[in-house]
């Protein structure tokens, strides 16, 4: 083979090398990110507000936080729901765990977390003592009603909002099993997002 020949060859697979290497870069790797915006309602000891505790990529983790300090409180129960206005955007994650901080059990007595995410659009949360005995009041400026985790599915907004369960108002119940008016659950939406990145030519 004539080195014009050799030359022209190795420059059409340069030319060919270069070509892919861009069409590789045309199509990149995208990524969702989960942003979470609170609601504006003011905070206030005894009221119960969703925010976020932390996220990575597409996964957050909510809590659901009751504003201290409210000592005097006999808290002996929660009862209430997590609305997912589009649950095709942000979905629950199940964990074998939750943390939560605002029930302290005193000798004798545990503490029982259910979380039913039959229905996606509205995750129902249960923690209660276990055992009598009295409630507790928050000494200090929160506590951590329970801690939730969602993944974000590509771009898109959707509301989180406190609810009930069924027909019942969210609640806080005393060791009497009786609503604790003192405590009251944000009505306003947080805001949930997700923002892709990458790809695309």
């Amino acid at each position: 083979m004539s080195r014009i020949r050799i030359a022209r060859t190795l420059y059409l697979s340069s030319i060919g090398l270069a070509a892919s290497l861009v069409l590789a870069g045309c199509h990149g790797h995208t990524s969702t990110s989960a942003v979470f915006t609170p609601s504006m309602t003011p905070t206030t000891p005894g009221l119960v507000k969703l925010v976020e505790t932390g996220h990575s990529g597409s996964r957050i983790v909510v809590d659901a936080l009751l504003i201290g300090p409210e000592p005097g409180l006999d808290l002996f129960a929660f009862k209430f729901g997590i609305a997912i206005g589009d649950p095709t955007i942000a979905r629950f994650v199940p964990q074998p765990s939750y943390t939560q901080t605002a029930l302290v059990a005193d000798a004798g007595q545990t503490i029982a977390v259910d979380v039913d995410d039959s229905n996606p659009a509205l995750i129902q949360v249960s923690v209660s003592k276990l055992g009598g005995g009295a409630g507790n009041g928050v000494a200090g400026a929160s506590a951590s009603v329970i801690q939730l985790a969602f993944d974000v599915a590509g771009s898109g907004a959707t509301t989180m909002t406190l609810a009930g369960r069924g027909a019942v108002a969210p609640q806080a119940l005393d060791s009497r099993q009786v609503p604790i008016p003192a405590v009251t659950f944000d009505a306003a939406s947080a805001g949930v997002q997700g923002v892709t990145t990458g790809g695309g030519y």
